[in-house]
């Protein structure tokens, strides 16, 4: 595919963007039965898809560490997390994953015009660490998502990082894997930092790979918090290494 200049591609993915949101809005008020179409068809397919297409990645490349978590083995009630070093992560990540999903956010997105009320609307699960009662129906709600075949992506570093290097992973999503007894499925995005900075708007074509490591379910760890956490961050990390030992395009 011919390199196209990072400024008009910079607009491209902006205006595809405001009419792939907007589209998803659209159809997720007129119907609620709709959205895990919207997710999957507007929000992986449509907009990720073709978000990847622009940055040089036709086919973008999806590997697993075990057979046990290949793609067609990857169960929908999951938490998915990440590592988080671009805006574009959301798009390789979404892409990747083969079912419809949410995200883990703050309490403070439901605040945001527009962007609040489609969050509520498709069943993104808000987390206030201050609030007991809201922690419980955090809970209830990931356990509504995830019944309706729509899994949740987190990124508990809990911010882009500049460098590549992971953080100390939060643990909400841990907590919440724990009370709702469902696997929590590593996952590490490279290229994306190329392709988008932290900080800086200008989107560059650049391969992105995508890498799945094996579930971890809470009973592995005696559902403990604490150790759920530290298994997790290893494995994205292990996914980090095998990127760099395996992979020639810079990250």
């Amino acid at each position: 595919m011919r390199r196209i200049p990072s400024a008009v591609l910079t607009v491209f993915v902006l205006l595809w963007s405001i009419f792939c949101c907007s589209l998803a809005l659209c159809v997720a008020l007129a119907s609620k039965k709709a959205i895990p179409w919207v997710l999957k068809g507007i929000g992986s397919d449509l907009w990720s898809q073709y978000i990847l297409v622009l940055t040089g990645n036709r086919h973008m490349s999806i590997s697993h560490s075990t057979e046990k978590s290949q793609r067609e083995k990857i169960p929908s009630e999951a938490i998915f997390v990440s590592n988080h070093v671009s805006q574009l992560d959301i798009n390789a990540a979404s892409f990747a994953i083969p079912h419809p999903i949410v995200f883990l956010a703050k309490d403070s997105i439901r605040k945001v015009p527009i962007l609040g009320l489609l969050n509520e609307r498709v069943g993104t699960v808000f987390i206030n660490r201050k609030d007991k009662e809201g922690a419980q129906k955090a809970v209830f709600r990931l356990k509504t998502t995830l019944k309706r075949g729509i899994s949740v992506l987190v990124f508990p570093e809990g911010t882009r990082s500049k460098s590549g290097h992971i953080a100390p992973f939060k643990k909400g999503a841990f907590h919440l894997a724990v009370q709702a007894d469902v696997p929590i499925i590593p996952l590490h995005v490279h290229g994306t930092r190329k392709a988008l900075p932290s900080g800086s708007v200008w989107v560059r074509s650049n391969p992105i790979h995508v890498r799945f490591g094996a579930p971890i379910y809470p009973s592995d760890c005696d559902s403990n918090i604490n150790l759920l956490t530290a298994r997790a961050q290893q494995s994205v990390e292990d996914l980090k290494c095998w990127h760099s030992e395996n992979v020639s395009s810079p990250d």
